[in-house]
């Protein structure tokens, strides 16, 4: 497998309990969708170039209504000021609500290429959150009154929030924590990041794990040069999803890896940690060569909480399909599902 990360003496395994399962409406397309349960009971999450409805690249924000095998997804808005196919705008890496406010972490808000493995990744790279009070119908600060992103470079160029559950309910703290790779695709390195939860919008409130005391308790800093890696593997880490599990009070990290650098042809790969804190130490859960099989080529995975069984080890993972000409005419460019359970030591 090309890395050496212990298994989990916590967590044996998944196995999978369904098939794939696409959209019903295979024209509603897009891919990436960070989500979170929100406080009103709806999953809100974001498309990249999502192709339908006026959104034809960039983003936008939608909602999951229902459950994994009934959800409808609606619009929410069009964000038409995201535009750009690719990593020629703005692209989805992050959402979370947070006392009835949703946050999205965005990248690419450059629109330049900084990728530090591969010339060929498109994202990975300055990194902007925005927020909205009306779950989604507007967002501030505007898109064009931001000169500079937040998290400017690579280094935390993705954040993906760590959500707890509804409303992020199950919060460990008042802290709100977010985890980035450090390319779209086949990064190598995973930072985690926290902030107040009143001070998200706050720069300078930010701060990120700079080093590790002897007991494995984790020091901060607000300097994001000073941050280090939770997680190292060359060339593995896409960008992530984790999600804490209340019922088994523990934390989950997905990730994935593709075959050839920013292919939707060639498949890919799907890793999912498990550790006791969001600063790790991870194990490994599950690896799967060729998950979905190369045609599909998923990517992104996610876990909606919402949609996790009341034994808290059933679940469904969503995910995204291949987004090349022949996986958009075979209607895999779209959300996907898949029911999994967590086999348990």
């Amino acid at each position: 497998m090309g890395f050496n990360i212990p298994g989990s003496t916590y967590i044996k395994g998944i196995e999978w309990l369904s098939e794939r399962i696409s959209y019903r409406e295979p024209d509603v397309k897009g891919d990436t969708f960070p989500m979170s349960w929100a406080d009103d009971g709806e999953i809100y999450t974001s498309a990249g170039d999502p192709l339908w409805g006026e959104s034809g690249s960039g983003l936008d924000i939608e909602k999951f209504t229902g459950g994994p095998t009934d959800y409808k997804i609606t619009k929410v808005n069009h964000m038409n000021d995201y535009l750009g196919w690719g990593g020629d705008g703005p692209k989805p890496s992050g959402m979370i609500c947070v006392d009835g406010v949703l946050y999205l972490a965005f990248q690419n808000m450059l629109r330049t290429r900084k990728p530090p493995f591969s010339l060929l990744s498109q994202h990975g790279s300055d990194a902007q959150i925005v927020y909205s009070t009306n779950k989604g119908g507007f967002w501030v600060p505007a898109l064009t009154n931001i000169k500079t992103p937040m998290f400017e470079g690579h280094k935390f160029g993705g954040p993906a929030f760590v959500n707890f559950g509804r409303n992020n309910a199950n919060a460990r703290d008042n802290y709100v924590y977010a985890v980035s790779s450090d390319q779209w695709d086949n990064g190598s390195n995973i930072r985690l990041g926290r902030v107040p939860a009143d001070s998200i919008m706050r720069r300078e409130a930010w701060e990120w794990v700079c080093a590790f005391t002897p007991s494995g308790e984790p020091a901060w800093s607000h300097d994001l040069d000073e941050a280090i890696p939770i997680l190292s593997m060359h060339r593995w880490l896409s960008i992530p999803e984790m999600v804490y599990l209340a019922g088994i009070e523990r934390y989950l990290l997905f990730t994935w890896r593709l075959h050839k650098d920013f292919s939707p042809d060639d498949g890919t790969d799907l890793l999912v940690f498990e550790s006791p804190e969001p600063w790790g130490p991870f194990s490994l859960v599950h690896f799967e060569e060729y998950w979905e099989g190369k045609e599909v080529n998923p990517y992104c995975p996610r876990l909606p909480l919402k949609w996790v069984e009341p034994d808290g080890v059933t679940c469904w993972l969503q995910f995204s399909g291949s987004w090349g000409p022949e996986g958009q005419r075979k209607g895999y460019y779209r959300s996907n599902v898949r029911q999994m359970r967590l086999i348990m030591k």
